[in-house]
C-alpha cells in the first residue's frame, strides 16, 4: 500500500487580489487529508473517501473511468472529471487507475473550507505525477496558494502573475502574541469558487490595492507590536471591501468586539481571524456567548510552531 498526506491551509493575506498577482500570505495547517492505494481484485477504480465521523462518498468507475454507481453523484462526477483530465496530462497513469482500490481520509471538517480539493489535487500530484496547478485551472479554478500549502511544512509566500509559474516563498510567521491570536468559524461554508468566478468576471483594475496587499502581506511577518498589527488588519479589510464591494464580516456580525477580526479567505463564510489585548480565552467566550461554538488558537492549528526570531 501506498500513503499520501497534504496540509490544509488558512490564508492571512491577500484573498481576491492573489487572483491578480498580489502577494499572499498562507500557512499550513497540521489537518489535511490523506491517500492510501492498493492493488485490487476488481477491475476498474474503486473510490472511498472518508472523514473523521466515516463516510464521505464512495465510487466506482471502470477502466476507461466511466461512472459506474456512487453514493454522491456529484462528488464523484467532479472527482471523475479531475482523474479525467489527470489522464490528458499524461496518458501513461491510466494503468495506474486500474485495478485500484483508493481511500481518501479528510481530517477537518468538509465544511470548513481548510481545502478539501487542494489537498485532493496534491495528493494526485504525489500519487500520479501530474502538474496540480494545470489541473486546477481545468477544473475548480483559483489561484492555487492552497495547493502550495497542501506541500509546504511552513508559512510561505504566494505569488502567481499571468503566463508565469507560481512563486513560493517559506517564510516565518510567529509574532510574540501569537498567543492572543485565534480563529472562528462563522458557522456556514462560503464557496470560494463561485466567488473567484464573480471576482474575475469584474474587469476592474487593482494595480494600487494590490501593491498595497503584497506590502500588508510583508509586514504581518515582521510586526512585533500587537497594535500595529490590529490596525493591518484592519487596513486589509478595507482595501479588500473596496477590491470586492463586500461589507467586512467585523462590521456585518461583529462591530462591538474590541479588537480586530479578518476574514480567511472568501468573505462572508468559513473562519476569520481575531486579535485583540485580551487574552484567547477571553475572547473565546465571547464568541462562544454569541453562538460561535467553533473557537480555535491559531497557534494550534499551524503545521508547526516557528520558533525563529
Amino acid at each position: 500500500m501506498k500513503r499520501y498526506h497534504a496540509h490544509g491551509k488558512l490564508l492571512i493575506a491577500g484573498e481576491y487580489l492573489v487572483l491578480k498577482g498580489a502577494k499572499a500570505l498562507a500557512i499550513p495547517l497540521n489537518q489535511g487529508q490523506t491517500l492510501s492505494v492498493e492493488t485490487s481484485s476488481e477491475s476498474g477504480l474503486q473510490w472511498r473517501a472518508e472523514t473523521l465521523n466515516g463516510l464521505w462518498f464512495e465510487a466506482k468507475y471502470d477502466n476507461n473511468l466511466n461512472l459506474l454507481k456512487s453514493t454522491d453523484h456529484e462528488k464523484a462526477e467532479a472527482l471523475q472529471r479531475m482523474l479525467q483530465k489527470s489522464v490528458e496530462q499524461n496518458p501513461s497513469i491510466q494503468s495506474q487507475l486500474t485495478n485500484s482500490s483508493v481511500t481518501t481520509v479528510l481530517e477537518f471538517d468538509p465544511s470548513w473550507g481548510w481545502g478539501s480539493s487542494s489537498t485532493l489535487l496534491h495528493l494526485l500530484e504525489q500519487w500520479l505525477g501530474i502538474d496540480p496547478y494545470k489541473l486546477m485551472d481545468q477544473t475548480i479554478g483559483g489561484s492555487g496558494y492552497d495547493i502550495a500549502c497542501a506541500g509546504a511544512n511552513s508559512p510561505i509566500f504566494y505569488q502567481r502573475t499571468a503566463n508565469r509559474a507560481p512563486q513560493i516563498m517559506p517564510t516565518h510567521f510567529n509574532p510574540p502574541f501569537i498567543k492572543q491570536m485565534g480563529i472562528v468559524y462563522l458557522n456556514k461554508k462560503q464557496n470560494s469558487s463561485t466567488q473567484v468566478k464573480s471576482f474575475l468576471a469584474a474587469a476592474l483594475s487593482h494595480k494600487k490595492l494590490v501593491e498595497k496587499i503584497s506590502k500588508i502581506s510583508q509586514k504581518f511577518t515582521t510586526t512585533k507590536d500587537i497594535n500595529a498589527f490590529i490596525s493591518l488588519m484592519q487596513q486589509h479589510e478595507a482595501i479588500i471591501a473596496k477590491a470586492t464591494g463586500l461589507t467586512p464580516i467585523q462590521e456585518q456580525l461583529f462591530s462591538d468586539f474590541n479588537g480586530a477580526i479578518k476574514s480567511l479567505g472568501a468573505w462572508g463564510g468559513d473562519f476569520a481571524l481575531f486579535l485583540s489585548e485580551e487574552e484567547f480565552k477571553t475572547n473565546k467566550k465571547w464568541f462562544e456567548s454569541k453562538g460561535y461554538l467553533v473557537v480555535m488558537p491559531l497557534e494550534e492549528v499551524i503545521v508547526s510552531k516557528d520558533t525563529s526570531e
